[in-house]
């Protein structure tokens, strides 16, 4: 392994440090505790923990959180150290009592102690075993009309069928509920529960399925390239009713994806067919099997006859929320579900703690579909495990708001009401050019409910960021979007994971300030880790992010790949992650600003097709050093395009 040349630019900077005087350096801020409050009664076994962000810290600070049993921390019952975040959620349960917690920043004072109470809540609910959904929903129901509030349920399996279009229950502004199966089994026809404007909702130690898995496995037995046919067979012990996945009706999108024979989870990179694309009839010369058509001759070419092959149609997930905070799942297990984990937007601060979404048995190819976020305060997901996902894993999204038009020399009207606008003041957004992706961010000084719009006053002029962008508001705003960048996903957190298997990407996010660390990746179609995504939905760049100690194998073109495409992402540190067996690269960053990439360790079977382990486009401020890699490729590369 060798060393990068960049390794003497860290005893410079040393060098520099080790010389300044140290009457210069200013005291650090010391932290101040937001959440819990003093003599705060918490009901959630989960309680999320929240203090001031310092003016002054650097994203690699490190955080020291205690909570202890006494008022003296004698007894501590959870500690935990943190970078970039100024939030902390604990992946064992508090059980109730007395406690007390503190914060410090690196090895300065700590905080005043903050004592609170975990409390059991004040009212129980069982469901006994067998209960039907009728008999379900109505406990829940009555649960959710005397919070704070605990649910039972009975050990035991509970086949519920939700009315047709429903969900089981729907819950608007409960909080403080704990709904804790104990082990118990759920198969469902459908939505089990829908959150709407709550807090605090806990779902406990479950294990999920359907009623009919999300999914069928089939084999192909024969294509056609110069027709774009491909035949296909349901393999035995699978649902023979193959267009009922591959189908576009009444699903969010459906697709078949061959599975790679060598490397189990591993969807065959280009080998896939959406349902938006092909239609599927009955094969005309073999009985049971189905043709689809047309397939692209470049995905053809990549589907080899005898090979497995995945369908799978997106429906509903379990648990869908809106509007909703702190709301926590922990020890849940999902398998065969044809939705994902939990639905939803600007959900803030939702935790996964201790879920998997898991395959039936160790032969399958499928697990469940994973979850999308959007909030001003990101998710927290630690101590999960992801097998086989059809899509991406967590992906946090951001708000994005089509613009209507403007009003005066610096506002922009959107859509809908003050009510249900994600953007307030003081928020820091960006107006992006889908044109070219060209984007500029400003401030919102005030929101404001116009006639059937949204007014967003910016301490910008419009004639400014339209100028930066490349738009001439003249022809109207088609293809300019705001998005809401900060509070937006802030001090999401995804550490202790593992993830094997995977047709889409491992965790996306869009934000500011996040913490991926400690994770282990193998097997996944798309990159392990993608911040700054773009998509239909939304994204273009994020920012204060922490990639640590992660370890990556067999993933994507490019393992940990950071995309801005308006300039605006950026400040960034890639550091001690271990990746192996590379495509493109190790490392690509495209468009940010201010990426610190040191301590890495490189290697793969094959040289990287780009030529060097970290590729830069149209980047600026990028810093390698004392990355570990083998001989004979470059260590970095930078690429500019022409715009």
């Amino acid at each position: 392994m060798k060393r990068g040349p960049s390794v003497n630019l860290i005893r410079a900077f040393l060098t520099v440090v080790l010389l300044v005087p140290l009457a210069s350096l200013h005291a650090a801020e010391t932290p101040c505790p937001l959440v819990p409050s003093a003599g705060a009664v918490v009901y959630a076994p989960h309680p999320h923990f929240r203090w001031q962000r310092e003016a002054d810290v650097k994203i690699d600070e490190i955080h020291h959180i205690q909570i202890a049993r006494d008022d003296q921390f004698a007894d501590i019952g959870c500690e935990d150290r943190l970078e970039v975040v100024s939030r902390f959620v604990p992946v064992q349960a508090l059980a109730p009592g007395h406690y007390a917690w503190r914060v410090r920043r690196g090895a300065g004072d700590w905080s005043p102690a903050v004592p609170f109470e975990v409390r059991a809540p004040e009212h129980s609910f069982t469901v006994r075993a067998g209960s039907d959904a009728a008999t379900v929903a109505r406990v829940l129901q009555d649960a959710a009309t005397n919070c704070p509030a605990q649910v039972n349920f009975e050990p035991g399996t509970y086949t519920l069928a939700p009315p047709a279009g429903k969900s089981l229950a729907t819950f608007t502004k409960v909080h403080d509920l704990v709904v804790d199966g104990h082990g118990a089994r759920l198969v469902l026809a459908g939505t089990f529960l829908v959150l709407n404007d709550c807090q605090r909702v806990t779902l406990q130690n479950f294990t999920v399925t359907a009623d009919r898995p999300g999914h069928t496995l089939v084999r192909i037995v024969k294509k056609d390239p110069a027709s774009g046919r491909l035949v296909v067979k349901p393999e035995p012990g699978y649902d023979a009713d193959v267009p009922r996945f591959f189908c576009m009706k009444d699903s969010g999108g459906s697709f078949l994806g061959c599975m790679d024979p060598e490397h189990h989870g591993r969807y065959l990179p280009g080998a896939g067919i959406s349902a938006r694309n092909a239609t599927i009839v009955p094969a005309p010369d073999l009985s049971g099997a189905f043709l689809i058509s047309p397939v692209k001759p470049a995905a053809l070419d990549l589907c080899p006859v005898g090979a497995v092959a995945v369908v799978t149609a997106y429906h509903w997930q379990w648990v869908q929320m809106n509007r909703t905070e702190e709301c926590t799942f922990s020890g849940v297990t999902v398998t065969d579900l044809p939705g994902a984990f939990c639905g939803g937007s600007r959900n803030s601060a939702k935790s996964y703690l201790a879920c998997k979404v898991q395959r039936r048995s160790p032969s399958a190819y499928f697990g469940g579909h994973s979850a999308c976020g959007s909030g001003r305060i990101g998710e927290w997901v630690e101590g999960c495990e992801f097998e086989c996902l059809p899509d991406d894993g967590p992906a946090e999204q951001s708000f994005r708001q089509p613009i209507k038009g403007a009003e005066g020399p610096d506002g922009v009207l959107l859509g809908g009401s003050l009510a249900t606008c994600p953007v307030r003041a003081g928020d820091r957004i960006a107006l992006v050019n889908a044109k070219g992706g060209r984007g500029a961010a400003a401030t919102v000084r005030a929101v404001t409910q116009a006639a059937q719009a949204v007014r967003v006053q910016l301490d910008r002029p419009l004639a400014a960021l339209c100028a930066a962008i490349g738009h001439e508001a003249a022809r109207g705003w088609q293809g300019v979007y705001l998005y809401c960048d900060a509070p937006g996903n802030e001090d999401f957190v995804y550490r202790h994971n593992r993830h094997i298997g995977g047709r889409g990407h491992g965790v996306k996010f869009n934000g500011t300030r996040a913490l991926i660390a400690d994770n282990h990746f193998e097997n996944i179609n798309g990159n392990a880790v993608l911040p700054g995504y773009t998509s239909e939905v939304s994204g273009h760049g994020a920012r204060d992010i922490v990639i640590s100690s992660n370890t990556i194998i067999r993933c994507g073109w490019t393992p940990i790949e950071v995309r801005s495409t308006s300039g605006l992402g950026g400040h960034l540190i890639i550091r001690g992650n271990r990746i192996g067996e590379t495509r493109d690269a190790a490392i690509d960053i495209r468009g940010c600003t201010g990426v610190t990439i040191v301590g890495n360790e490189f290697s793969s079977s094959t040289a990287p097709a780009q030529g060097a382990w970290v590729i830069a486009t149209d980047a600026n401020d990028i810093r390698c050093a004392a990355n570990r890699y083998p001989a004979g490729t470059p260590e970095y590369k930078l690429n500019i395009k022409s715009k």
